[in-house]
This record gives C-alpha cells, sequence and structure tokens, in this order.
C-alpha cells in the first residue's frame, strides 16, 4: 500500500474511533435503564437543579428546595453551593448555562458555568426503582458533566469539573419532576456530584463531593441521611451538629438558625 493511503487510512480510523467513543460516552445510559437520551432534550431540567420549591407528589405536600450538603479536600471542610440561576441553553438541548455561589468557611464565591447532559435512562419496569406501587410513573436517571468557574479575583477561587448523577421521575401527564416517590423510606437523596476543584493558583486539584439530603460514598452517608464524623466536625460542620431540632438551648437555636441562613444573598 502507498505510504499516501497508508497515511489516509491511518487518519480515518482515527477519526472513526475518536467519533464512535464520543458518542458511545455521550449516548449511553445508566446501568438498569432503557436508553432516553433523545428524549431527554424535550423537557426543561432546569427545576432538578434549582427551584423554590420541592414536590412530593405522592404525598401532596411541599417543601423548601434542599441546599446540597458538600466536602472539599483531605480535611472535608464543609463546601456550600447554591444555584441562583438555571437556564437552557437554546443552542443546545442538552447544556444547561448555571450561575450561582460556593462558599468554604466564610469566603462566598460567585461562579458561572455548564451542566451538561452525558447519559440518561428509564429504569425498566422489572428494575427495583420502578416498583409496582408507582403505575403512571417512569423513573428515570442523567448522568451530567459539570464545568463551574469561580469569580477569578475571589481569595481561594478555582475551577470544579465532575459527573453529577440526578434522578427523576415522570408522572402521567408528561411532566417531568425532582424523584421523591421513596423520600422517607431511607433513600432520600438526590443530585450527587463527585469531582474536582482546583484553584487558579495551584495545579493540585482537591477532592469535591455535594448532594442532597446527604453525600453518598463518603463517611459522612448514612441510612438516617447525613451523620458528621466527629474529627471533621472543626472543619465547618459545627452548626450542623449543633442545630438540634426543638431544642431550646441558645446554642442550639442559633446554629438553626445558620443552616437556615441564606448566605447567597
Amino acid at each position: 500500500m502507498k505510504k499516501a493511503h497508508l497515511c489516509l487510512l491511518c487518519t480515518w480510523l482515527c477519526v472513526w474511533s475518536v467519533t464512535l467513543f464520543l458518542t458511545s460516552a455521550v449516548q449511553a445510559q445508566p446501568a438498569g435503564t432503557t436508553n432516553f437520551y433523545d428524549g431527554i432534550k424535550s423537557y426543561n431540567l432546569a427545576t432538578l437543579w434549582h427551584a423554590d420549591r420541592l414536590r412530593w407528589p405522592l404525598q401532596n405536600h411541599t417543601e423548601a428546595f434542599p441546599e446540597p450538603y458538600g466536602i472539599l479536600g483531605k480535611n472535608h471542610q464543609r463546601f456550600y453551593i447554591h444555584y441562583t440561576a438555571v437556564t437552557k441553553d437554546p443552542a443546545n438541548p442538552y447544556r444547561y448555562q448555571v450561575q450561582g455561589k460556593t462558599r468554604v468557611g466564610n469566603q462566598v464565591r460567585p461562579f458561572t458555568g455548564t451542566i451538561t447532559v452525558t447519559q440518561a435512562g428509564i429504569y425498566k419496569a422489572n428494575s427495583l426503582y420502578a416498583p409496582e406501587s408507582y403505575k403512571g410513573y417512569k423513573r428515570g436517571q442523567l448522568v451530567c458533566r459539570v464545568e463551574l468557574n469561580e469569580t477569578v479575583t475571589a481569595p481561594g477561587s478555582g475551577a470544579i469539573k465532575g459527573t453529577l448523577t440526578t434522578n427523576f421521575c415522570i408522572n402521567s401527564q408528561n411532566q417531568l419532576l425532582y424523584d421523591t416517590l421513596d423520600f422517607g423510606q431511607g433513600t432520600d437523596y438526590n443530585n450527587q456530584f463527585k469531582g474536582t476543584l482546583t484553584t487558579y493558583n495551584s495545579k493540585a486539584p482537591q477532592a469535591l463531593q455535594w448532594g442532597d439530603y446527604t453525600i453518598r460514598d463518603s463517611k459522612f452517608d448514612d441510612m438516617d441521611g447525613l451523620t458528621v464524623p466527629a474529627e471533621y466536625e472543626k472543619y465547618g460542620w459545627k452548626s450542623f451538629v449543633d442545630a438540634i431540632p426543638n431544642d431550646l438551648r441558645p446554642a442550639s437555636k442559633a446554629a438553626i438558625a445558620e443552616e437556615k441562613r441564606q448566605w447567597w444573598k
């Protein structure tokens, strides 16, 4: 084979391999589901990550939208994140433009970035996640790529990159909702992020996790939601530990107020 033809063939094979890899990576579905990647683009997913209220359709009530719990670095420093705006990108139905703020200690940092859906699936009818008691509902899961950039001028700011896993459900009216169908049965969690934060003045990434109600696959996760190991309380978790419901002592009341404070305003 002539050298020119061989080079052309090698180039074609490389392009084909990269295209196949990207296509399979983006359009795959989470384990135990049927592929819903094409179908998910017709919905607006913004309320899965940012809303005023959270609906519990089976219990017929609403509550405040959860603020994620996060852990950063080897000391599991408490990490806060709040989205102030999530908007579907008109140029790409799988990408969402996001704005918000993060917090570590008393340092609050604005950020902008994107959440991009890379996988979407509907759980199969015989799956553990689609029990008969939920007739009329379909349940599914998204896997998303998160890329956020904190404001450069904020001390200690950096770039956040990682994977976000979000559970959703679709009712008989074809409305897509944050999945609360099993809440109250030891499965109260959603929006689980795992990735890194790399400060702009350092090349060493710090491990970063966050999630709604608990932080799965961490030392903080248990059957009751989230429990802070004693050795990490001093790294920003004191108010969480001291916020004891129905405790009228001043320390507990102050801690509860701190936990409810809208620090991003």
